[in-house]
């Protein structure tokens, strides 16, 4: 390669570099408010199936995880398209979470059920008034994680 060349081919890379650097930037985005609710309905089921075989060592690491990602779900995205997902997290999701959490601590199943079901409500209460109402949570029947196993640990 003799120096024309060397001179050109650097003068394009530094032209392209320059373009490139002249360009807007592409705005980053990070998880949709879709993705954290998936995560959330996994949660719900394995919360659900953890509770309901009186594991209440994986209830509570689902309930924390649960919470953990409604809590992300509300400070990334406090407001979607004009519905408060923040507040409507903060006051109609947390409160049962709390009752879980307690009944998880004493180990007393028919709290968790009664917290779970509250729970599975305020779900449907947000989705009805974020006019979602045609996503509607429950109780999983079955279970779609076929490869763990939800029965406490024996010892």
């Amino acid at each position: 390669m003799n120096g024309t060349m060397i001179a050109t081919a650097s003068m394009a890379v530094a032209l392209s570099v320059g373009i490139a650097a002249s360009e807007p930037a592409k705005e980053q985005h990070g998880p949709s408010l879709i993705d954290f609710m998936i995560t959330i309905q996994n949660h719900h089921a394995k919360l659900w199936y953890a509770g309901n075989a009186s594991n209440w060592e994986l209830a509570d690491y689902q309930a924390d995880e649960l919470k953990e990602a409604l809590e992300d779900a509300g400070k990334l995205i406090p407001d979607y398209k004009g519905v408060p997902v923040r507040s409507m997290i903060d006051n109609l999701a947390m409160p049962p979470i709390e009752d879980i959490e307690s009944a998880i601590k004493g180990k007393d199943r028919a709290k968790f059920v009664a917290g779970y079901d509250k729970l599975t409500a305020a779900c449907n209460s947000c989705h009805q008034g974020s006019k979602r109402g045609f996503i509607v949570i429950q109780r999983p029947v079955g279970t779609a994680f076929p490869n763990q196993s939800f029965a406490p640990k024996k010892k």
